[in-house]
């Protein structure tokens, strides 16, 4: 039998999958890191470590599952969206990267408006800029780290670099090249108009592929370092939210995506490209040929849960959970405004502030756990909101994360959302996802729909309870009133303290 192998690059760690050609995972393989923040409001992580998380999954993977490397007929990657990789000429790493949760580049985003304009930057990229893309933060390099960028012979984003590591191939690929904000979306290539506009010379930038092309082999030094047989095909992989999303089975339009990692997305399939004219979602190149997606995002869901668990109520998560459990639905009147590092869907706002409103001596650590919970799922039905403004069909909700394996969260889901919340049967849904790219470029699967069909079953359903909608529609009310009330108070907050 065949097997493939996934590695996902995340943003708390990487991941190595396993599984043969009936999506059976056979092993599976975490390396944890942190992200670096030498100044506030940066994002960084070395490259290095990513590989060496890289290096250290796989070889876990292989001793523990019962397979042959030889008998691997493939590689994908799936990676966190939108950061930056410094290459020098002889490809070594100048810099940390930085990455997607980096704020630093707001000025930046301005000079961008100001100088290409929301229209034509909407028209060419689909897309609003934010601090932590790509486009963004060159532009800081350029002006706060000249030498860097003078000495920048590529660039690249963070699941690019691993599989360079793995196979020597400098490359990217459509869905992950579309989250720089100097990808022209509609066209799916580079931007040449964008490129010029902003002084970015385009031999820096990689070659972009599909995500399913076959871009080399596992190399001799990479074979020795990870103990993966030499020679092996390597995919070119895809950003992680399309990439999950087809770990999920959400290939078809009126299929919606729920994902709570470390940042929560919701994400649709769209058959054309397709944003919104307020520019409050995304809207980039999908892991399918010649389709795309929309998605809003939240950029601190399980983040914000982390956060609390580290530094205010430190227990095990499933404790924290249990807690919120036996608090009563809307936390006693506590909201959580989840803008720790700022907001994208639909403020775009890197000075918003995360906010714990309503507190009384009544509230103990699970009511604050819950109004996390909470929280995080009402930002993302701001999201759905303006996916039924554009009058995107939504026929079905598919919870995927942190989310998804927490019966009280996905009940939260549920109840706010106002639908049937589904799961399926894949658990590692990024790196399933990268390995079935790998199947469909080596030709195990024949297109992205046999290997949904093959793999991908759905689960439990998650249904509303009405009593509940009913009030958590009365909470959101609130919910989103309270962002445009504080909204100059953050920018004044963010101004004295930077």
């Amino acid at each position: 039998m065949s097997y493939l192998l996934g590695i996902d690059i995340g943003t708390s760690g990487a991941k190595s999958v396993v599984m043969d050609e009936s999506g059976t995972v056979q092993g599976t393989a975490l390396y944890e890191y942190d992200i670096d923040t030498p100044n506030p409001g940066w994002a960084e992580q070395n490259p290095l470590v990513w590989w060496q998380g890289t290096v250290e999954t796989i070889r876990r993977v292989l001793a523990n599952a019962p397979i042959d490397s030889q008998d691997i007929a493939g590689i994908g990657l799936s990676g966190q969206m939108h950061g930056t990789v410094f290459l020098d000429p002889s490809f070594n790493v100048i810099r940390p990267a930085i990455i997607w949760a980096d704020q630093r580049s707001a000025a930046q985003c301005r000079k961008i408006y100001n100088e290409v304009g929301q229209d034509l930057l909407a028209q060419l990229t689909a897309n609003p800029i934010a601090p932590g893309f790509m486009a963004a933060t060159l532009l800081w390099i350029k002006t706060h780290q000249s030498k860097t960028f003078e000495a920048l012979h590529k660039i690249m984003l963070p699941k690019d670099y691993v599989r360079f590591r793995l196979c020597g191939e400098i490359a990217t690929d459509a869905s992950d090249a579309a989250g720089t904000l100097l990808f022209d979306v509609p066209r799916r290539c580079w931007s040449t108009e964008l490129l010029a506009r902003l002084g970015i010379p385009k031999i820096i930038l990689p070659n972009v592929n599909d995500s399913a092309d076959i871009m080399g082999q596992v190399s001799k030094q990479a074979a020795a370092e990870t103990g993966l047989a030499a020679g092996t095909p390597v995919v070119a992989g895809g950003a992680d939210q399309p990439v999950a999303a087809l770990g999920n089975g959400v290939i078809k339009e009126g299929l919606v995506l729920s994902t709570i990692g470390t940042g929560g997305q919701l994400f649709t399939p769209v058959k054309r490209p397709r944003f919104d004219p307020k520019l409050r979602t995304h809207t980039f190149c999908h892991v399918l040929p010649d389709e795309w997606y929309v998605m809003g995002a939240t950029l601190c869901a399980g983040l914000s849960l982390k956060w609390f668990r580290d530094n205010i109520g430190p227990a095990p998560y499933d404790q924290l959970c249990a807690e919120a459990q036996e608090m009563s639905l809307g936390s006693e009147g506590l909201l959580f405004l989840p803008y720790l590092v700022g907001e994208r869907t639909p403020h775009m706002d890197p000075t918003a502030r995360g906010v714990f409103f309503g507190l009384t001596l009544r509230h103990g650590r699970g009511h604050l756990v819950r109004a996390i919970l909470e929280g995080v799922v009402l930002a993302l039905r701001d999201s759905l909101e303006i996916f039924k403004e554009l009058g995107i069909r939504i026929d079905r909700i598919i919870a995927s994360g942190g989310g998804a394996k927490n019966l009280l969260w996905r009940q939260i889901q549920a109840d706010i959302f106002g639908t049937d919340v589904m799961t399926t049967n894949i658990r590692e849904q990024a790196g399933v996802g990268a390995a079935m790219l790998a199947g469909i470029g080596t030709g195990l699967f024949n297109g992205p729909g046999e290997a949904c069909d093959r793999i991908i079953r759905y689960g439990r359903t998650t249904h509303p309870i009405p009593e509940n909608c009913e009030r958590y529609n009365d909470l959101y009310e609130i919910f989103k009133g309270l962002y445009p009330k504080l909204k100059e108070d953050f920018r004044k907050i963010a101004q004295k303290f930077p």
